[in-house]
C-alpha cells in the first residue's frame, strides 16, 4: 500500500545525521504550496539543536509561502533570502554553499541589495559583476554571477520579471597569465615527477608520492582521496569506493562530508592493478583508519596538502602544479586509450550525460576498461 501524500504544507519524519563533533545534520520532507515535495535541512550543534533549528525554518517557511508575493519591486536582498534557504535545502556541497553565501555577502549584497528586482538590468549586473572581476579576480566574478543569476531567477519563476537578465552577462576571459598557472600534466611528465618525489626526503616524510600515485590512478579530487578509509577499499573485488570528501567548516574543523560534490561522484571504481597493490602495502603496515592520513593520524587537510605539493615543486617545471592536473591527466590518458566519454565520465564522477545515458546507463560502477588503461601510471621503483 502506498504510503499516504503529505498535505500541503506539513512535513514528514525528521532523520539526523552527524556531520562531526558537536555538529548534526536535521532533514525531512516539506510538501510546499506548489503541491512539490522538498528536501529541508539544517544543521545544529546537537540532535535537539538541529530539530530546533529546523522546526524553526519549517514554520516560518510555511507562513512565506502561504502569504509571500514577490513583485517587480520586491528588493533583491529580500529575494536573496528565499534563494539562499533553496541553496541551504539543495543537495550541492556544503563547501558550495558556504562559497555562495559569502559572496552575496561580500560582493553582492553591498552593490545590488537594495536595488528593486526591475532594475537588474543587463548593464547594471554586468558593471557589478565587471568590477568584482577587476577587483576580486575572475573566481570571485564567477561565484557571484552564480549567486545574482540564482536570485533573479527567482524573480523569473514568480511572473516577477520576464527574463533573467545576467544571462546575458559577459564575464573577461582569464589572462594568459591566469591560463599559465592552470597548469596541466602531459603522461609522459609523471614519470619524472615521481622520481623527483620519491629522491625528496621532506616529500617523502609527506607521504606525497604515495598521494600522487593515488592521484594518477584514480583521478579523483584531492578531498575525495583524504576521505578514503580502509572500509572504501574492496581488495577482493580491486574496487575502491568514492563516497565522500574532506572539508573544513568553521567552528567544527576538518570532517568527511559523506557525499561527494554532486550525485554523479558517488562511484565505485576499478584502479588499476598496480595501484591495488600498493594499497595491500600501505595496509600492511597502517594502523590508522584513514588510507592519506596526517603525520598525526588524523584526517589529513586538502589545503595543507596543496601546499605540501606546492612546495616540493616549487622552481622546478611543475611549479604551481595543483591536484586537479592528475584529473586531466587520466581523462588524458583514457580518452587515448579509446575509453567512451560515459566510461570517462563515470571514471571521474563527472555529470555529463544525456538523456539516455541518465536512465539506461549505471552510473554507480564502472568496469576495467579505465584500469588496463591506467596500468601504465605506475611508479618505476
Amino acid at each position: 500500500m502506498a504510503r499516504p501524500r503529505l498535505a500541503l504544507g506539513t512535513y514528514g519524519e525528521i532523520r539526523y545525521y552527524q556531520l562531526g563533533p558537536k555538529k548534526w545534520q536535521a532533514r525531512t520532507k516539506y510538501r510546499d504550496y506548489d503541491g512539490k515535495v522538498r528536501h529541508v535541512e539544517r544543521v545544529g550543534r546537537s540532535k535537539a539543536n538541529a530539530k530546533e533549528i529546523l522546526t524553526q525554518a519549517l514554520r516560518d517557511r510555511s507562513r512565506a509561502v502561504a502569504g509571500e508575493e514577490i513583485t517587480a519591486t520586491t528588493k533583491v536582498d529580500v529575494v536573496a533570502v528565499k534563494w539562499l534557504d533553496e541553496l541551504d535545502e539543495s543537495d550541492k556541497a556544503m563547501r558550495t554553499k558556504r562559497t555562495y553565501r559569502e559572496s552575496w555577502v561580500r560582493d553582492v549584497q553591498p552593490a545590488v541589495g537594495s536595488l528593486a528586482g526591475f532594475e537588474i538590468t543587463v548593464s547594471l549586473a554586468t558593471r557589478v559583476l565587471r568590477a568584482v572581476h577587476q577587483s576580486s579576480g575572475p573566481g570571485s566574478a564567477k561565484h557571484a554571477k552564480v549567486v545574482l543569476g540564482g536570485i533573479m531567477g527567482v524573480f523569473v519563476r514568480h511572473d516577477a520579471i520576464e527574463t533573467n537578465p545576467v544571462r546575458e552577462v559577459v564575464l573577461p576571459k582569464a589572462s594568459k597569465k591566469a591560463k599559465k598557472e592552470k597548469m596541466t600534466l602531459e603522461p609522459d611528465e609523471l614519470p619524472q615527477l615521481q622520481a623527483k618525489l620519491s629522491n625528496d626526503e621532506k616529500a617523502c616524510r609527506r607521504d606525497l608520492p604515495d598521494l600522487v600515485d593515488g592521484l594518477a590512478a584514480l583521478g579523483c579530487r584531492i578531498g575525495e582521496l583524504l576521505a578514503f578509509d580502509w572500509t572504501k577499499v574492496d581488495f577482493e573485488a580491486g574496487t575502491i569506493a568514492i563516497e565522500g570528501t574532506v572539508i573544513r567548516e568553521k567552528g567544527v574543523g576538518l570532517f568527511v562530508q559523506e557525499h561527494t560534490k554532486s550525485s554523479a561522484g558517488m562511484r565505485t571504481v576499478e584502479p588499476p592493478q598496480w595501484y591495488m597493490d600498493q594499497l595491500k602495502r600501505r595496509a600492511a603496515e597502517s594502523d590508522c583508519k584513514w588510507v592519506y592520513p596526517s603525520t598525526r593520524g588524523t584526517l589529513r587537510d586538502p589545503d595543507n596538502t596543496r601546499a605540501d605539493l606546492r612546495e616540493a615543486v616549487a622552481e622546478t617545471e611543475w611549479e604551481g602544479l595543483h591536484p586537479h592536473a592528475f584529473r586531466h591527466l587520466v581523462a588524458t590518458v583514457l580518452d587515448a586509450a579509446g575509453l567512451t566519454a560515459r566510461e570517462i565520465a563515470d571514471y571521474l564522477g563527472h555529470e555529463k550525460v544525456s538523456m539516455t545515458q541518465d536512465v539506461y546507463m549505471n552510473r554507480k560502477s564502472t568496469g576495467s576498461s579505465a584500469a588496463k588503461a591506467l596500468g601504465k601510471l605506475e611508479r618505476s621503483a
